[in-house]
């Protein structure tokens, strides 16, 4: 996600303490768990991440160092497809590889030949036994950036998310806004793509940070974090043309504790 990642849809993930953008969030800590299955057992799980840019993808990795194979044995991912698009999210797919992961290991593959890419596809096929779950750590590719820079879209505005409203105001690098849910403010840096922002409400008492990535589409998807600890998916859409949201950043901040001059010189 620091790199401009970001899941644009999912099969499903068992709650908010195995969200699926911990496959992508660089911290084995955390892990992806599928969802709950179905009357007939175990499915095949997919995965749609667009990158921030189109690549030249040379080495891929699957981790499951970390997950709960103990509780559940056979439960890291064992075979999955790769397949790669520089057309769009939902088409023109060219197979990269089928790889298998390691049980209790992290596991790298070396491409035959560079692939380009801004999508990303990921199937997983079989697990390593489990009747009911699969997890996995972390997904990783490598390459290099090629063609021109990439266009992000404009940021400023009101997102619908699942914790309410959300508005973002980006000036540069600098970043601040507000959401309705607990009047809370928001602050941080941002390329335009990748918002690494803290969270303050209830009066300042609560603050925390989240890593939230804006697609191509206008899709904010992210995790949020209190004391370090992860605690959950934080994602919504972009709301086009002027909206009215029950909060704005100015107040918010000085609802936290800001003070006038604090919020000027951010």
């Amino acid at each position: 996600m620091k790199n401009g990642g970001v899941i644009l849809a999912h099969t499903g993930q068992y709650d908010k303490e195995f969200p699926v953008n911990a496959m992508i969030e660089g911290n084995l800590l955390n892990y992806w768990a599928s969802g709950k299955p179905g009357p007939k057992g175990w499915t095949p799980q997919s995965f749609v991440i667009e990158l921030d840019r189109e690549y030249e993808l040379s080495r891929l990795a699957v981790d499951n160092r970390e997950i709960d194979e103990k509780a559940y044995p056979g439960v890291s991912a064992h075979k999955l497809r790769f397949s790669a698009s520089t057309e769009s999210s939902q088409s023109g797919w060219q197979p990269v590889s089928l790889m298998e992961a390691a049980q209790f290991g992290r596991k790298e593959k070396i491409l035959d030949k560079p692939v380009r890419a801004r999508w990303l596809k990921i199937e997983i096929l079989s697990n390593y036994g489990n009747k009911s779950y699969t997890e996995i750590n972390e997904l990783e590719a490598y390459g290099k950036p090629v063609g021109d820079e990439p266009h992000y879209i404009d940021p400023n505005g009101v997102y619908r998310t699942n914790y309410q409203l959300l508005k973002l105001q980006v000036d540069g690098s600098r970043v601040t806004g507000c959401y309705e849910l607990d009047k809370g403010y928001v602050h941080g840096t941002t390329n335009g793509r990748v918002f690494d922002i803290e969270w303050i409400e209830h009066k300042g008492e609560e603050r925390g940070r989240a890593l939230l990535v804006l697609s191509s589409g206008g899709g904010l998807n992210g995790l949020w974090y209190h004391e370090g600890i992860m605690k959950g998916p934080w994602f919504g859409n972009k709301l086009q043309g002027q909206h009215t949201i029950d909060c704005d950043p100015v107040s918010a901040a000085i609802g936290v504790g800001f003070k006038a001059d604090t919020i000027v010189h951010q």
